[in-house]
């Protein structure tokens, strides 16, 4: 047992040492200690039986802590569980030194995992661990999840944003990252970036995410729908006309209703080139049923 505690003694500070030779003196808490290490899965099991010893709960997790920086996927993973579980066992606990070293050793849990992009968990730590006072780390966190979605991983941006708590801030970055998921994703499967626009609109409802939607609905040949989006925001969105206008303008070419082309017509007017287009597409169309083809 002693050569399991001086294994152990390297991944605690100096001020702890004192304290960990003070536990070596209770089998019970060392053997407790070691089984935690050697069967993670059962950590919750022994933990019962520091529960009297707060202080070495404590010296679990940030063991597990530390002791996580040196490891990978499932085995670091297993680390982070013991490191939770013992710190759950400590929320109770009214012991101010010991309440100030959870703080120190929190804060160091999160820091760290921000550095090495570990923000899921990260995320789970502010949230779990809110009366600690962490809430400037959700900003933080929140600025990382929008730089996961700028490299194109919409979907580990939403996982972390899905963390945070529903602020006003994180409800905006929600919609904008669906936002532009579907975006992305509608220039190969219009059905699914839909399906993300629509989700983003539950979010907050924005002329933007509006005319994405419209956007989409146009690209698959849903004029009628396009054509109510794009009206409804006549009110709000300058220049939306002449999106009406080039929608309207393929819209009657397709069915030939030069009606829908006269009405693209009128909304085009400042516009040149667009007017003149226009305005060929309904010669044509005319030439055509006079000509009888």
């Amino acid at each position: 047992m002693e050569k399991f505690m001086d294994s152990i003694s390297s991944f605690v500070d100096e001020e702890d040492i004192k304290l960990l030779k003070a536990l070596s003196n209770d089998p019970i808490v060392v053997h407790s200690i070691k089984r935690i290490f050697e069967h993670p899965e059962k950590s919750s099991k022994y933990l019962i039986l520091l529960r009297d010893v707060p202080a070495a709960v404590y010296i679990v997790a940030k063991v597990a802590e530390r002791l996580s920086k040196y490891l990978e996927g499932e085995d670091e993973a297993k680390c982070f569980g013991i490191f939770l579980t013992a710190l759950r066992e400590l929320k109770d606990c009214r012991e101010r030194r010991l309440l100030q070293n959870m703080f120190l050793l929190l804060k160091e849990s999160i820091e760290r995992r921000l550095i090495e992009g570990k923000y899921e968990d990260a995320a789970k730590l502010v949230m779990e661990f809110q009366e600690f006072g962490f809430k400037s780390y959700i900003k933080k966190i929140l600025f990382f999840a929008l730089e996961v979605s700028e490299e194109g991983d919409y979907s580990r941006a939403t996982r972390i944003l899905d963390l945070l708590p529903e602020t006003e801030a994180v409800i905006d970055a929600k919609a904008s990252v669906l936002l532009e998921w579907g975006k992305t994703i509608a220039m190969s499967n219009p059905e699914a970036g839909l399906k993300k626009i629509e989700e983003a609109l539950k979010f907050k409802d924005t002329p933007e995410v509006r005319i994405a939607m419209a956007e989409i609905y146009e690209s698959m040949g849903n004029y009628e729908k396009a054509y109510f989006i794009y009206s409804s925001l006549r009110a709000v969105y300058p220049g939306i006309e002449r999106k009406i206008s080039r929608m309207l303008m393929e819209w009657g070419e397709e069915t030939g209703d030069v009606e829908k082309l006269r009405e693209a017509y009128n909304l085009a007017m400042g516009d040149r080139l667009l007017s003149e287009e226009i305005e060929r597409r309904i010669k044509k169309i005319e030439s055509q049923r006079l000509s009888g083809s």
